[in-house]
């Protein structure tokens, strides 16, 4: 930062379209051309001028003979004038001039294991590909502290399948919505091949760790229908979840977008039968101030391709009982993303 002592309040006595006039004026000495170049009539060129001598204590301009030309004082402002008109054109057309190949920076971003491991590995390919100056940072925020997060500048972006309390200030779009799956390794659990709600209700869950997100909704669910589910353990991550399915009599109740994320022949993936149809709701989270940020936008704009590519094949998870033994090229699918 420049250590310059600027007087806004100067500003408000000061009309900086006089600059845009005065740099016309020194540029064609003849205010009737001078006012066709800046697209105004001559007599508001005429009275720019007036303004302008008094601004500066000086004639700026004078005839010679039939000619204007400009004086001392003149010709010592021009070079400054013309230097800041070009800066404040630099400044306001910089966006345009962005270049994705050429930033750096980092992308703070949040969001729940499942949904990380779903953007993630397209979100750094395509960092890597397009963008190889750019860092990603991922964590995982509680849902109660992603706003404050977001307000504090300490995060760029966060991935929610929650209702936030939104504020004016704050953003939001919509990524994708799927229906749920029941999971289980037919090894520790024996089950029909289409469980009644009732039947996985009797059963022992495991669900998510990041509870706000996912399981208010599926424990309203079941207790709806008069079968409040009994949960006996929590997972950190969706690979964590996979295995303590395979571990123990557990079953797991999961967004059908989930399905693919970790190879796991042993394990069992069925639609939750609920009528109608339970589902799930992806948001990007962010700050208004990043609204115009060129590297943020675009990163919003892949993050968003990415989702709807998963979402695209969500419904496949819902069809019928899968196993992992048969997709470990859904696998691939989901982590890739598109190009």
């Amino acid at each position: 930062m420049h250590d310059i002592d600027i007087k806004h309040s100067d500003f408000h006595r000061i009309d900086l379209n006089l600059l845009v006039a005065l740099d016309a004026l020194l540029t064609e000495c003849h205010v009737a051309r001078a006012a066709e170049r800046i697209y105004i009539g001559q007599p508001a060129m005429s009275h720019a001028l007036a303004r302008l001598r008094v601004l500066f204590d000086d004639e700026l301009l004078v005839r010679s003979g039939k000619r204007m030309v400009p004086t001392d004082r003149a010709l010592a402002l021009a070079p400054r004038v013309r230097a800041w008109l070009a800066d404040a054109s630099d400044f306001i057309r910089r966006p345009d001039d962005f270049e994705l190949a050429r930033a750096e920076g980092v992308v703070r971003m949040s969001a729940p294991d499942g949904l990380e491991m779903l953007v993630a590995p397209g979100l750094v390919a395509w960092m890597r590909r397009e963008a190889p100056g750019v860092r990603l940072r991922a964590q995982l925020l509680g849902v109660e502290h992603v706003l404050d997060a977001l307000d504090a500048d300490e995060l760029d972006l966060a991935i929610v399948a929650v209702d936030l309390p939104l504020r004016s200030w704050h953003q939001q779009v919509r990524l994708l919505s799927c229906a749920f799956n029941y999971m289980y390794a037919p090894r520790q659990l024996d089950l029909p091949p289409d469980a009644t709600l009732a039947q996985l209700a009797a059963l022992d869950h495991v669900a998510s760790s990041h509870r706000d997100e996912t399981a208010s909704v599926v424990d309203d669910c079941f207790a709806a229908h008069g079968q409040p589910r009994h949960v006996v353990a929590t997972a950190s991550s969706v690979t964590a979840l996979f295995q303590m399915l395979q571990a123990a009599p557990l079953v797991s109740i999961q967004p059908a977008i989930h399905a693919g994320l970790t190879p796991s022949p042993e394990v069992v993936i069925r639609p939750l039968p609920t009528q109608p149809t339970l589902q799930i709701h992806a948001h990007m989270v962010w700050h208004r101030r990043h609204d115009q940020h060129p590297l943020m936008t675009r990163v919003r704009q892949q993050i968003q391709a990415l989702m709807a590519s998963a979402e695209a094949r969500c419904p496949q998870a819902n069809q019928g009982a899968l196993t992992h033994a048969a997709g470990p090229s859904a696998q691939i699918e989901l982590h890739a993303g598109p190009a």
